[in-house]
C-alpha cells in the first residue's frame, strides 16, 4: 500500500470510529433523557380478553377503592375495561382478538364489522392515539393465562423506564414471597407493536397463571394486585424523587436483570416465538394433537432435541425437532387462549438472557432484535 493510500484508509478508519462515538454519545444523552423522563397518566386495563377476570376484579377494586390510590399522589390513575361486550359474553373475544388489532396497518385499514377493530379504534382515541402524541403516558394491561406462569411481566427493549419498573416488581414480589419473570420482546418501537399497551407512550403486561378461563381466584388477584402495585409505587417514588434507581443498582450490582426473549425459528416455515400444533381438518380451534403431560405445567423448564411436546390420536409422539435450537424454554404451555386461529394455535418458546438496566437492552450479542413474535400478542 502506498503512502497516500494508508492516509486515505486510516482517515476513513479515524472518520467511522469519530461516526460511531457521536451516535454513542446520542444514545447515552437519549437513554439518560428517556429515564429521567416522569409518568403521570396511566390506565389500568382489564378485560382485554374477556373471559380473563382477574383484570376485571382488579379494577373493579380501584373503582370501589378510590382512596387507595391517593398513596401514588403523583400520578394520575385511570381504569378501562377493554372489551366489554365479550367480557358479558364470557368469552375471548366477540370476532378477534382485541390484543393483536393496534398495528398501524389495523388501526388505518377498514374495521369492516369486526366488533374488535371497532373497539381498538375506540381505546386508541381514548388512549392514543398511536400514529400520533399519545394521552396515555402508561398502559398497565393485565392478563391471566391457563399455563402456569407465575407472574410474569411483559416489556419492550429499550423502554429503560419500564425495564426498571421491571426491575423494581421482581424484588419487590420477590419478597412477598412471588415468584416473577420478565419477558423482553425485541421490538423497541412501539408502532411496530399490535398489542392493546402500545397505544400509549410506554407499555407493560402482567401475566398471572395458572387460572381457568372465566374464573376468579383470590390467589390470582392477589398476585396482579401485588406486581401492580409495585409498578404504581415504582412510578410515584421516581417522579418525588426518591433513590430508587440508586436501590435497584445496590440489588442488581451489574445492573443485570434476568429476563427471557422469543427464541428465533431456525428452520424454514416456523415462526419465531412459537411452536404451532396441528389443528383438526374440520375445526381450526381444535387441536389434533394432545400436549404432552411431561411438559404439561413446566413453564420456562428446559426442553432439548428428542423431547417429546404432543401426543397424536394413535398414541404416537412428536419431538422436539431443534425448530427454535437445540435447547430452549417452552412458556404459555398449553395456554386456553392458544386454541383460537386467530390467536395463533401453539406453544412459546423461549430463550433464557439478560438486559441491562440503564440501557433496556439484552447484553448477549447474538440475542436477535428481529425476532420477534409472541410477546406483546398474548
Amino acid at each position: 500500500m502506498t503512502a497516500s493510500g494508508f492516509t486515505a484508509t486510516r482517515n476513513t478508519i479515524m472518520g467511522q470510529l469519530a461516526n460511531n462515538l457521536r451516535l454513542l454519545l446520542i444514545y447515552l444523552i437519549v437513554c439518560e433523557a428517556y429515564s429521567n423522563s416522569s409518568i403521570r397518566s396511566v390506565v389500568v386495563v382489564g378485560g382485554t380478553h374477556g373471559n380473563e377476570y382477574t383484570g376485571v376484579w382488579c379494577i373493579r377494586h380501584l373503582e370501589a377503592n378510590p382512596e387507595e390510590l391517593l398513596q401514588y399522589g403523583t400520578l394520575d390513575i385511570k381504569t378501562i375495561l377493554g372489551n366489554p361486550e365479550a367480557h358479558m359474553q364470557n368469552r375471548r373475544f366477540i370476532h378477534d382478538d382485541l390484543n393483536r388489532q393496534f398495528s398501524s396497518e389495523r388501526l388505518s385499514a377498514d374495521p369492516l364489522d369486526v366488533h374488535e377493530a371497532i373497539r381498538a379504534r375506540e381505546l386508541d382515541e381514548l388512549l392514543g392515539p398511536k400514529l400520533g402524541q399519545p394521552k396515555t403516558d402508561l398502559v398497565i394491561d393485565l392478563h391471566t393465562t391457563t399455563s402456569n406462569m407465575g407472574i410474569t411481566l411483559i416489556v419492550p427493549e429499550e423502554d429503560i423506564l419500564i425495564c426498571q419498573a421491571a426491575a423494581y416488581v421482581l424484588h419487590k414480589c420477590e419478597d412477598l414471597g412471588d415468584s416473577v419473570q420478565v419477558l423482553m420482546h425485541p421490538l423497541p418501537d412501539r408502532h411496530s407493536r399490535p398489542n392493546l399497551g402500545s397505544t400509549a407512550s410506554h407499555a407493560l403486561t402482567i401475566e398471572v397463571g395458572p387460572v381457568p378461563q372465566g374464573v376468579l381466584r383470590h390467589d390470582a388477584v392477589e398476585k396482579t394486585q401485588h406486581a401492580m402495585n409495585a409498578v404504581l409505587e415504582f412510578l410515584d417514588r421516581r417522579n418525588k424523587g426518591e433513590p430508587v434507581l440508586d436501590e435497584l443498582k445496590l440489588i442488581y450490582p451489574k445492573q443485570v436483570v434476568p429476563c427471557y426473549r422469543s427464541a428465533q425459528a431456525k428452520m424454514k416455515g416456523e415462526m419465531s416465538g412459537k411452536i404451532s400444533w396441528p389443528s383438526a381438518d374440520d375445526n381450526p380451534n381444535f387441536p389434533s394433537v394432545l400436549v404432552h403431560k411431561s411438559i404439561q405445567d413446566q413453564d420456562f423448564k428446559i426442553v432439548r432435541v428428542g423431547d417429546p411436546l404432543f401426543v397424536k390420536l394413535d398414541g404416537s409422539l412428536i419431538r422436539y425437532d431443534g425448530s427454535h435450537g437445540d435447547e430452549v424454554h417452552l412458556i404459555f404451555v398449553n395456554e386456553g387462549g392458544y386454541y383460537f386461529q386467530e390467536s395463533g394455535t401453539g406453544i412459546g418458546v423461549a430463550v433464557e438472557t439478560a438486559y441491562d438496566m440503564l440501557t433496556g437492552r439484552f447484553l448477549k450479542a447474538d440475542d436477535d432484535r428481529q425476532s420477534y413474535r409472541a410477546f406483546g400478542e398474548l
